[in-house]
């Protein structure tokens, strides 16, 4: 039954994701401030910024293309508080106000960022290389520390599956307010725990930890594409032994595994936040990402890492088919304590393997409706292998874990899923903007 499940799953995806359109610019749900009428084609005699929060003029100016000579135009203002929120990541307000002598306007922005603010969706919003974990989290940023906006930063993820920490040096390098492109280096070190498999025969969390630094240079565009480029050190173990034995594993609860690996990623994200992922605000957002440990600096082993992620979104009325496809794919002898891993909602952990897929189909109900409640109705599958494995519970083949279940939202922010799989069924709770 698990066979013709996934059989069906897959095949309803793959006609609807290659018969997506090219998709348009996303709408914002950001309100853009509107330039009245007669002020339009007024020349600009002055800008000036304020600033509240973990932000200073000078890291505000390089996002702005108006400045004083310049022709007021809807456009121009549009580019600029675009580049404001989706680039810096402000809050932006824009004060339009008369200029003599007459046929001229002064613009007075008014530029905040929080110092505390939730994540959002690390599996889109955030870089592409970081690992996506679902749960909550806080990202904590610093002052500026020099007149280019660098700062450092923190930022936590916690779930039930696994949990990370990082903390970050970043520094734009490149601005360019006309194109709405930022580029940026991103120093940081991480630390994680996860809780990847249940070693079998017997049922016991295999617990893993995974530390090291990595250094980053990311590219990315006012309509949510980013591209990355970079160069990850780390050590990680596992506090027991899986008891996976095959050629394409490298055994981490005696010997910790040591790696550098060489990483590059593409990401597509919508610009509007979850409750509008729906068309025509949101067509599609997809992350793709090669990795390759070369075996450098002494490391105890050598593999590739493959991952693709798409996630597609059909209007149905007020309604939206939300269709989601993961798969990872690995060479080489990977450790175990970085495997690859599907998820689905009715069971507590991760199907993890040297290789992992996921499809999944929501509908969600009148979610282009501005209801307090709203209700999505879905079903998924997941499967694992283990390359070259040979014990029942690391075996070679795909092994499929199918589950269905409602998300009942609460005011476009929290989410609770009820689903049923072949473990029975299981609640769990996430923020709206961390489902796919």
């Amino acid at each position: 039954m698990s066979y013709w499940y996934a059989r069906a799953a897959a095949l309803l995806l793959a006609v609807s994701l290659l018969a997506a359109p090219s998709r348009a610019a996303a709408q914002g749900t950001f309100t853009i401030p509107l330039v009245p009428l007669a002020q339009a084609g007024a020349v600009v005699d002055d800008v000036t910024v304020e600033t509240h929060g973990a932000v200073n003029k000078s890291m505000v100016w390089p996002y702005l293309s108006l400045r004083k000579g310049s022709v007021l135009e809807q456009s121009a203002v549009d580019r600029d508080y675009t580049n404001l929120v989706m680039l810096g990541g402000f809050d932006a307000r824009l004060v339009i106000g008369p200029e003599s002598p007459a046929n001229s306007v002064a613009l007075h922005w008014i530029v905040t960022s929080k110092w505390i603010r939730p994540t959002d969706h690390p599996l889109y919003a955030d870089t592409p290389l970081s690992a996506p974990i679902q749960g909550i989290g806080f990202i904590v940023t610093s002052p500026p520390v020099d007149n280019r906006g660098s700062n450092f930063s923190t930022y936590s993820q916690l779930s039930r599956r696994a949990n990370l920490v990082r903390v970050l040096f970043t520094t734009p390098t490149q601005v360019n307010s006309s194109s709405g492109r930022e580029s940026d280096f991103i120093f940081d070190t991480f630390g994680g725990r996860g809780v990847f498999r249940e070693s079998a025969p017997e049922a016991v969390n295999v617990y893993s930890w995974t530390a090291g630094t990595e250094a980053l240079y990311l590219t990315r565009a006012t309509n949510g594409t980013q591209v990355e480029a970079g160069v990850r050190q780390f050590r990680s173990t596992t506090a027991e032994s899986t008891g996976i034995v095959a050629s394409s594993i490298f055994p981490t609860y005696k010997s910790p595994a040591h790696n550098t690996v060489l990483v590059a990623g593409l990401a597509h994200a919508c610009t509007t936040p979850a409750w509008q992922w729906y068309p025509p605000y949101c067509d599609m957002q997809y992350r793709f990402q090669v990795s390759n440990a070369p075996g450098w600096f002494g490391a105890t082993s050598e593999y590739q890492s493959y991952s693709g992620d798409v996630a597609r979104y059909i209007a149905v009325g007020s309604s939206t088919l939300a269709l989601h496809a993961f798969a990872a794919r690995t060479g080489g002898v990977v450790p175990d304590s970085f495997l690859v891993c599907g998820t689905s909602r009715a069971y507590p952990k991760g199907f993890c393997g040297t290789d992992a897929q996921t499809l999944t189909a929501e509908y969600r109900l009148d979610d282009a409706r501005p209801y307090v409640f709203k209700f999505a109705f879905f079903t998924e599958t997941s499967a694992n292998r283990i390359r070259d494995g040979n014990q029942p519970w690391a075996l070679p083949t795909f092994q499929w874990h199918p589950d269905s279940g409602i998300g009942i939202i609460y005011r476009n922010s929290a989410r609770i899923d009820i689903a049923y799989g072949q473990a029975g069924g299981r609640i769990s709770f996430a923020i709206q903007g961390q489902t796919f």
